[in-house]
């Protein structure tokens, strides 16, 4: 019970900051984004025993890139590509080849798909004629409520492992519990704010999907490491890079279906 309430006041906590930062202006959010983003990549680094900083730059111009490049067709849809292959890679990785080792493709292909989804969240944040920071909020509050659900209905509930070798505390009942928590939110805030239309039901799939794969792809490269958590710098939750996995995953996703619908 007390690892329960230190890792509720913790995360909310995180959750409050993020708010705060995404509706008080896009500079705020921008601002907190490369203090995580940067803690991120370290505690990715450790886990993998990598050393070289100079990849730090990568995630600061995929974030304070200059506008002339954003408003650039062709470079926003060269990320876009670029972070799918990155993303389907290392997804692949997880389902089919866990023994993988850290090879020059594998090393790239998840520090793209790393620094990308930091890109896609700045420009979720902007989406749109003019500031509406709903997007944004929406995308990580569901994934939120989905996480915090899925390890309720998990803890008590969960006796059908998914995955194990990698999450051993992952089951499909603590999955399903957040998946249904997750439509229910996103059902409700389409019904008092009409962001997606008739749209909202793919969304409602789409998101606690990729926040999983997510979640279990974080895992691997911890149990790769054998290491519990990613950092310790969130009571409760570990390291940064363990909070943010699922929106990390998620971004790119999320960003294309706003580009779709």
């Amino acid at each position: 019970m007390k690892n329960f309430w230190t890792r509720f006041l913790f995360g909310l906590l995180y959750a409050s900051v993020i708010t705060l930062t995404i509706f008080y202006s896009k500079f705020s959010f921008k601002i907190f984004i490369t203090i995580l983003s940067i803690i991120v990549l370290k505690e990715f680094f450790d886990l993998i025993n990598f050393k070289n900083y100079f990849f730090f730059l990568i995630f600061l111009f995929f974030i304070w890139i200059p506008r002339n490049l954003i408003a650039n067709d062709l470079f926003i849809t060269t990320t876009c590509i670029i972070s799918l292959i990155s993303n389907i890679y290392c997804t692949i990785l997880l389902f089919f080849k866990r023994n993988f080792k850290f090879s020059k493709i594998n090393f790239s292909s998840s520090l793209l798909y790393i620094t990308t989804s930091f890109f896609f969240m700045i420009q979720i944040h902007g989406y749109g004629n003019f500031f509406s920071p709903l997007y944004l909020f929406l995308f990580f509050s569901s994934t939120w409520v989905n996480n915090t659900f899925a390890y309720l209905i998990g803890s008590r509930f969960g006796k059908n492992k998914i995955l194990e070798e990698i999450s051993p505390n992952k089951t499909w009942e603590g999955f399903f519990g957040g998946f249904i928590a997750s439509l229910t939110f996103i059902f409700f805030m389409e019904y008092y704010l009409n962001l997606f239309n008739m749209y909202w039901i793919i969304l409602a799939i789409m998101l606690p999907i990729t926040s999983l794969i997510g979640d279990l792809l974080q895992s691997l490269y911890k149990r790769k490491a054998n290491q519990k958590d990613s950092g310790n710098l969130i009571p409760g939750h570990g390291g940064v890079f363990d909070r943010m996995d699922s929106v990390i995953y998620s971004a790119l996703y999320y960003y294309l279906f706003l580009k779709i619908i």
